[in-house]
C-alpha cells in the first residue's frame, strides 16, 4: 500500500501516452467478478484530481495546498470494505476502512398551515414510531465526473429504510480531505431525522481534545460510546500520521435551544466518528430537540470530512481548525462584530453565588465578537410587572452592560419583549431606556419617575410604536415564520408601524435543519426577498437565540455574526452608531467561513470581493424589482480553500430595484449582504 504513489507516478506516465479516445471512454466495462462498473464519461483529469481505475480498485491521488501528496484506493468489489487504503506524503494513514452511517427516524408532529416546525421532540414517538437503520450500500456501479478544480465518485446505491440514494465523495485539489455524503431522498411525508456518519476498521489510537482543552489519546475497546470534543474533530493516528473525521461546522447542527456539548463525537473498538444525541443531551432531555427535516421527494445530503495529515493529532487538529479561523470570527478592518438574542439571564443572576455575565463574555469576547445584543427577561424576570420591580430588574440590566463593557466588547442591554406586536419581538434603543410592557389604567404615555428619569408607559401596538420612534429605537421580528412567530411578520405587513422605518425587519438562523438545501437559513432569506417586494426596504439581522453560556458549549456550531461597517466599537453611553448601521443595511451576516469584504454595483455589474477558508460552492444573485424576485445561482467549483477573489457577475434583471449577494462554500458555511437599492 506504501508504494501507491509511486505506483501511481508509473500509471499516469502511461496514461498520458494513451490515445485521448481511451482516457474519455465514455463507460469503462469491468468484469463483474472485477468489481462496478465505472463511467469516465464525465471526468477530465484537468481538475487536477488524478482517477484511475486498475482491475477493481480506483485509485485516487491529488495534493494539498502546501504539496503533500494525498491518494486514496477505493474497493469495486462488493463485499470489500470500501476504502482499501488511506495515505498522506506515500505513508498508510489507515487500511481497510469502511464508512458507514446510521439513520434514525420519527415522525414530524404536523400543524395545519404551518410550514416551519421547530417545538416538536420526535425522539418521544408522540407523533410516531421511532426507527433505526443502518445504511447499505449494493454497489452496483460508480461514476466519476469533475467540475474546475473538483472531482466527485458516485456509488450507487444506498438503502436506508424510507431513504435510498448514493454514497458520494468529492475530492478538492489542493484540499487535504474527502468529503462523503450519504446523498438519500425520500418519498415519505412528515419524516424527521439524525445521522451517525462513522469510519469502521481496526484503529490503533484514537485522540481527540476534550472540553478541558487536554487531549486525549486511547487505545480503543469495547463498542462505540459517545465523547465530547473541541472543534468538532476526533482522529485516528498511528506513526504514520492522522486520520480525522469532522462535520460540516454548522450545518450538522439542527436547531436547539442549547448549545451544549452533548458529545456528538463516538469512539470504541473498530469504530469512531460522529453521532447525534436523539434526546438532545444528558440534562437537557426535556428541551424541544427537532431533528432534521426530510421532505417528500428531496436529497439530503449526510456529509462528513475526512482528513489526511502526516502530523500527530495535535498539529492535525491545528490545521482543521484553521477552517473556521479557529472557532472565532476573523477581525475585519472598518467592520465590528455584533451577535444578537442570547438568553443568558445575566440580570437575574448578577448578584447570586453564580454570576453567569463574566463567562458569557470570556466566550464571546474570545471568539471576537465585539458587541452583543442580548435579549434578557425571557422567561426569566418580571417584564410584565408593572411597577418597582420591572423597573429595578432594567436597571440591574443597564447597570451590568456597563459593567461588563470595555474598549474592545460592548454589551447591548436589550429584550425579546413578546408585548402589543405579534408574534415576538425584539426591542433595542440607543441608550438605555425604561418602559413597562402591560396596560396601566390612567398610567400617562411617559412620567419621570426618580431615580430612574423618564419611564414610559405603552398601552398598545401604536404607543410602543411612538415609543420606538421617539428614542429612535429599532424594533425586528425574531425568528420570523417559525417558533412563537407563526405567521409574522406576514400578518402585519400592512401596518404603519412596520412599514415605518423603525421597523428593521427580521432575523437569520440555519432554522429549521433540512441538509437538502445547499445554503442554510432558506426560511429568512425567501423572507428577506418578500419583504423587499412587500414595498419598503428592510433587513435581516443574524440571531444565535439560545440558552445559557459557559466554556464547554460548542456555541460555534449554532452561531452566526454580523459584520457592521463602523470605523470603531461605540462607547458604553450611546451605542447609537450601531443602530444607524442597522438601519443603512450596512453589513453583512456569516457564519464566519465566508467574508464579503465589499459588493457593489459598477457598469451594470455586481462587484464583490469575497475571501473564503473551505472551497466555495456557489454564489447566488437575487434581484427585484418590486413585483417578482429573480435568483441566479452561480457554481464556483475553480475556488481552492483559502481564497479571497474579486468577481463580476451581470446583474441580470433590468429592471431591478435592488440586489442582494449571497456566496455559501461547501460545507454551507456562508454570508450574505443585505439588499442594496
Amino acid at each position: 500500500m506504501a508504494r501507491l504513489i509511486s505506483r501511481w507516478t508509473h500509471a499516469m506516465r502511461t496514461l498520458k501516452r494513451l490515445p485521448v479516445l481511451l482516457i474519455f471512454s465514455s463507460v469503462i466495462w469491468v468484469p463483474a467478478s472485477q468489481g462496478a462498473e465505472v463511467d469516465f464519461s464525465k471526468y477530465d483529469p484537468a481538475c487536477g484530481v488524478a482517477l484511475r481505475q486498475e482491475g477493481g480498485r480506483l485509485l485516487a491521488q491529488w495534493q494539498a495546498a502546501d504539496g503533500t501528496p494525498c491518494a486514496v484506493e477505493f474497493s469495486l468489489k462488493p463485499n470489500a470494505p470500501l476504502l482499501q487504503s488511506l495515505e498522506a506524503g506515500g505513508k498508510v494513514l489507515a487500511t481497510q476502512v469502511q464508512p458507514v452511517y446510521l439513520v434514525t427516524t420519527g415522525a414530524r408532529v404536523q400543524r395545519p398551515g404551518v410550514k416551519y416546525i421547530f417545538f416538536d421532540k420526535p425522539s418521544t414517538e408522540k407523533n410516531g414510531p421511532v426507527k433505526h437503520f443502518t445504511v447499505t450500500l449494493d454497489l452496483k456501479s460508480v461514476r466519476v465526473e469533475s467540475a474546475g478544480k473538483r472531482a466527485t465518485i458516485t456509488f450507487s446505491r444506498l438503502a436506508a429504510g424510507p431513504f435510498a440514494g448514493e454514497l458520494v465523495f468529492h475530492l478538492y485539489a489542493g484540499s487535504a480531505f474527502l468529503q462523503v455524503e450519504a446523498a438519500l431522498g425520500l418519498n415519505e411525508k412528515g419524516v424527521a431525522y439524525i445521522y451517525d456518519a462513522v469510519l469502521d476498521g481496526k484503529f490503533k489510537t484514537l485522540a481527540w481534545k476534550d472540553l478541558q482543552d487536554q487531549f486525549v489519546r486511547v487505545t480503543p475497546t469495547g463498542a462505540a460510546q459517545p465523547v465530547a470534543v473541541r472543534n468538532r474533530t476526533i482522529m485516528s493516528e498511528n506513526e504514520n500520521g492522522t486520520l480525522a473525521v469532522f462535520p460540516a461546522p454548522h450545518a450538522f447542527f439542527f436547531p436547539r435551544d442549547y448549545s451544549i456539548n452533548f458529545k456528538f463525537a463516538q469512539a470504541g473498538e473498530g469504530r469512531f466518528g460522529l453521532r447525534q444525541d436523539p434526546a438532545g443531551g444528558e440534562g437537557h432531555e426535556g428541551q424541544y430537540v427537532p431533528w432534521f427535516d426530510a421532505p417528500e421527494g428531496k436529497v439530503q445530503r449526510m456529509s462528513m470530512f475526512i482528513y489526511l495529515s502526516r502530523q500527530r493529532a495535535e498539529g492535525t487538529l491545528e490545521e482543521i481548525k484553521r477552517y473556521t479561523h479557529g472557532d472565532k470570527f476573523k477581525p475585519l478592518e472598518g467592520c465590528v462584530t455584533l451577535a444578537s438574542h442570547m438568553h443568558s439571564q445575566l440580570t437575574v443572576h448578577e448578584n447570586t453565588s453564580h454570576p453567569r455575565a463574566p463567562d458569557f463574555k470570556k466566550v464571546f469576547k474570545g471568539m471576537n465578537v465585539q458587541a452583543f445584543q442580548l435579549a434578557e427577561f425571557h422567561g426569566d424576570g418580571h417584564p410584565r410587572d408593572p411597577g418597582l420591580v420591572r423597573l429595578n430588574e432594567l436597571k440591574g440590566m443597564f447597570e451590568l452592560c456597563r459593567k461588563y463593557s470595555d474598549e474592545h466588547f460592548l454589551l447591548l442591554p436589550s429584550e425579546e419583549a413578546n408585548a402589543y406586536f405579534p408574534g415576538h419581538t425584539v426591542l433595542l434603543f440607543p441608550k438605555p431606556v425604561y418602559l413597562t410592557l402591560v396596560p396601566i389604567k390612567g398610567a400617562p404615555f411617559s412620567e419621570d419617575l426618580a431615580p430612574y428619569g423618564t419611564v414610559y408607559h405603552p398601552q398598545d401596538s401604536e404607543d410602543l410604536a411612538r415609543l420606538l420612534k421617539q428614542e429612535s429605537g429599532l424594533g425586528w421580528t425574531s425568528h420570523p415564520r417559525i417558533k412563537g412567530s407563526e405567521g409574522c411578520p406576514d400578518s402585519y405587513k400592512d401596518t404603519d408601524w412596520y412599514k415605518d422605518p423603525l421597523w428593521l425587519g427580521a432575523t437569520w438562523k440555519a432554522m429549521p435543519g433540512d441538509l437538502s438545501e445547499p445554503r442554510l437559513g432558506v426560511r429568512s432569506l425567501d423572507l428577506l426577498d418578500d419583504m423587499n417586494t412587500w414595498g419598503q426596504r428592510k433587513v435581516i439581522l443574524g440571531e444565535v437565540d439560545c440558552f445559557t453560556i459557559d466554556e464547554t458549549h460548542e456555541i460555534y456550531g449554532h452561531m452566526n455574526v454580523n459584520y457592521l461597517h463602523l470605523a470603531k466599537l461605540p462607547g458604553p453611553d450611546n451605542w447609537s452608531p450601531i443602530l444607524d448601521a442597522l438601519r443603512r443595511g450596512d453589513s453583512f451576516v456569516t457564519t464566519g467561513e465566508v467574508l464579503i469584504h465589499s459588493c457593489r454595483l459598477e457598469n451594470g455589474k455586481v462587484r464583490a470581493d469575497v475571501e473564503w477558508t473551505l472551497p466555495l460552492g456557489q454564489a447566488e444573485l437575487v434581484t427585484g424589482d418590486g413585483k417578482r424576485v429573480q435568483r441566479k445561482t452561480l457554481p464556483l467549483p475553480d475556488t481552492k480553500e483559502f481564497g479571497r477573489q474579486t468577481f463580476e457577475w451581470p446583474l441580470g434583471q433590468e429592471k431591478a430595484q435592488w440586489f442582494r449577494l449571497e456566496v455559501w462554500d461547501i460545507a454551507y458555511d456562508g454570508a450574505f449582504t443585505q439588499p442594496k437599492y
